[in-house]
């Protein structure tokens, strides 16, 4: 096969994978948290009403210094879908009457889910806490084989690499727990960080999952 039509052909099999996440933080404005809540849901609702198949899991940031912010994301998504959202016009139309005068919007972001990730199901994103650990790296190579061991420490583990919207030098893993007694047992989970680790610094926050603010879970 000639190098151009290979390069063709695996750039159709990269695009075709489904394994982009895309994540919004939101900080709702100050003696607006209830609005904020009322009219997330209602722009969910646009949502359902415009046949938007696409997953949508809402979380509010309950410990780190995202205290009080909510974390929305889409999983599993080739990029050509991006392309191919639901009345993109009509979201954003929605959007700044529901939503914006009630919150701000702080950061968009997309991630990939690394290989040795596990895959993204309702035992994992359906968990009632997450643990979010964001990872500064200095050694991409280095830094997954490490998050690689963690993975063989806990039950419910997703992780993902920045690929835009943010640093591309952060890894993100999520760990979930359906109660506080499992997720305690991730609190010692990194006993040591070694330069060879290729990590800089790690951020831990906890998650809490709103179902109600959630759609098309998995």
């Amino acid at each position: 096969m000639k190098l151009i039509p290979l390069l063709l052909v695996l750039a159709t099999i990269a695009n075709a994978q489904k394994n982009i996440a895309n994540f919004s933080v939101w900080k709702p404005k100050d003696g607006q948290a209830a609005n904020f809540e009322a009219g997330y849901k209602q722009h969910l609702r646009w949502h359902l009403i415009n046949n938007d198949t696409w997953n949508w899991y809402g979380w509010y940031f309950i410990a780190g210094p995202r205290d009080g912010q909510f974390l929305d994301a889409t999983f599993g998504h080739s990029w050509d879908e991006f392309d191919h959202r639901a009345n993109p016009t009509g979201d954003a139309v929605d959007n700044a009457l529901h939503t914006e005068p009630f919150a701000n919007f702080l950061a968009g972001y997309k991630a990939v889910r690394l290989a040795l990730s596990a895959p993204e199901d309702s035992v994992v994103l359906g968990s009632r806490l997450m643990r979010m650990l964001t990872i500064q790296i200095t050694n991409t190579e280095a830094a997954i084989k490490f998050v690689g061991t963690l993975k063989q420490k806990v039950r419910k583990f997703l992780a993902y690499q920045v690929v835009d919207g943010g640093n591309l030098n952060q890894l993100i893993v999520f760990i979930g727990s359906d109660s506080f007694e499992e997720y305690g047992k991730s609190a010692g989970l990194i006993d040591k960080l070694e330069p060879q680790n290729g990590i800089g610094s790690i951020m831990s926050e906890t998650l809490v999952l709103r179902r109600d603010m959630s759609i098309n879970l998995y």
